[in-house]
């Protein structure tokens, strides 16, 4: 693969048969600025040369890993296999792509990584040792191991891996991530194959053009274009996250890029080394997280923090504009009875039913929330007299009566409803939820199947 035409000409003078010199200079920038793990093995399996992001895993500056082992860094387990790998490679030639597998620290939690090795060959073909590149995977896996017990999807975490000339480029060619450089103008000189299919371009099509030419999404391009040239200003690496449209299956996919100064010999800035993961996974599982932490898990409706938040934000919402608040308390009636006589496995989808009637009948701005058990709490905000207070009441107990049917199963339901409501923006959620209760408890205690509303 031939590096753009620009580059070989722009790195303070080199020439392109100084090939070895432009070597030292690229891998260079790449493994100091590098925050991977990206390391040299002689054929004892002894560090050469490490990224800046290797050593840092240790503790260690790049200086004191060389000459270190894994047998000097790991558990003596993982440190065995890793070596068996690393001479298997020596012995065959034969790179270990995308090996998932768990690094055992002295001292340490575990953690777990997604390595590739590959042979290091001379300018003569002769192997020489091993180089590799490895991704931290700790978070995709522990959120894995988390899926089994609360169903989510899982996060899949990618370092950075950075473009070298020489040894390196199979790593490059091999990436799933987007590795690209632009110059000071913030024109393509390079992009990898990864790279190319984001942008549905080949690297002829793109170079000496820049993202704004090829057409990327103008809301990227106000986060994505003011980061390079801060990059370019001051030399300081950049974090920049953004979603770009049209694609998969949930309309958008979701990048994170590592920015990074490109220097040239004397060490001024010649340009950016962009390096971009797809992270839609990762936000898939962070959003399906946060969904599960604020809802109920077997009906899907609010749980009790989000039901006591939604309150506290109507409740402040009373100062701008002044109206009424009605919080309702539902609770089944013998519900206990339909659990002994059909089963819990029954009595959960009795109750997963009526919170779909509760959905069904509340208006498109409440709020429905299940609290636990048999209990369940709908927020009507903005409702203009007693009248249609008490109707919304009644229309909960009606709908709440319908017999629960399932096949042949049929079994009679009803629901005890209460009611509270306020316009002091003063009041507290967990006041204004209390006298729902002893609403509720005083439709029960006056026979059940009925709404009470606590005017008081």
């Amino acid at each position: 693969m031939e590096m753009p035409e620009s580059s070989k000409t722009s790195l303070g003078g080199l020439m392109p048969g100084d090939a070895r010199a432009f070597d030292d200079l690229y891998s260079r920038n790449l493994l100091d600025a590098a925050e991977e793990i990206i390391y040299f093995k002689d054929t004892t399996s002894r560090f050469i040369r490490v990224s800046v992001g290797c050593a840092r895993l240790h503790g260690l500056t790049q200086d004191e890993m060389i000459g270190l082992t894994d047998f000097d860094l790991f558990d003596i387990a993982h440190a065995r296999a890793a070596f068996a790998d690393e001479q298997r490679i020596i012995e065959t030639g034969e790179a270990v792509i995308n090996k998932e597998e768990r690094e055992q620290w002295n001292g340490r939690p575990d953690t777990w990584v997604a390595s590739s090795k590959f042979p290091l060959r001379d300018r003569d073909g002769a192997i020489t040792g091993t180089f590799g590149i490895s991704r931290d995977v700790t978070r995709r896996v522990l959120a894995e191991q988390e899926s089994a017990r609360l169903a989510i999807a899982t996060q899949a975490t990618n370092k950075r891996l950075t473009q070298v000339e020489g040894q390196l480029r199979s790593v490059l060619d091999g990436s799933t991530d987007t590795i690209a450089r632009y110059d000071l103008a913030l024109r393509y000189r390079y992009i990898n194959p990864a790279g190319e299919r984001l942008r549905g371009l080949r690297l002829d099509e793109l170079r000496r053009r820049t993202d704004r030419e090829i057409g990327m999404q103008e809301h990227a391009l106000a986060l994505w274009e003011p980061a390079l040239w801060r990059v370019i200003a001051t030399g300081q690496p950049e974090q920049v996250e953004f979603w770009l449209a049209g694609g998969g299956d949930t309309g958008q996919r979701w990048h994170h890029t590592t920015l990074a100064a490109d220097r040239g010999p004397s060490g001024a800035v010649v340009g950016v080394l962009a390096s971009t993961r797809d992270i839609t996974e990762l936000k898939l599982a962070e959003q399906a997280l946060a969904h599960q932490a604020m809802h109920d898990h077997l009906t899907g409706l609010a749980n009790r923090h989000l039901l006591m938040e939604r309150i506290e934000h109507a409740l402040e919402r009373l100062n701008r504009s002044p109206r009424q608040h009605v919080l309702y308390f539902v609770d089944v009636d013998n519900f206990k009875s339909i659990n002994d006589t059909y089963g819990h496995d029954r009595g959960d989808k009795v109750l997963v039913q009526l919170a779909e009637r509760l959905t069904a009948f509340a208006r498109r701005d409440d709020t429905v929330a299940r609290l636990g058990g048999d209990e369940f709490v709908i927020l009507c905000e903005g409702v203009s007299n007693l009248a249609r207070i008490r109707d919304i009441g009644d229309r909960f107990v009606a709908a709440l009566a319908e017999p629960y049917r399932d096949g042949t199963t049929v079994i009679a339901v009803s629901a005890s409803v209460g009611a509270a409501m306020t316009d002091d923006p003063t009041s507290s959620p967990s006041d204004l939820l209390s006298r729902a209760d002893g609403a509720m408890y005083l439709a029960k205690t006056g026979g059940r199947n009925q709404f009470h509303l606590r005017e008081g």
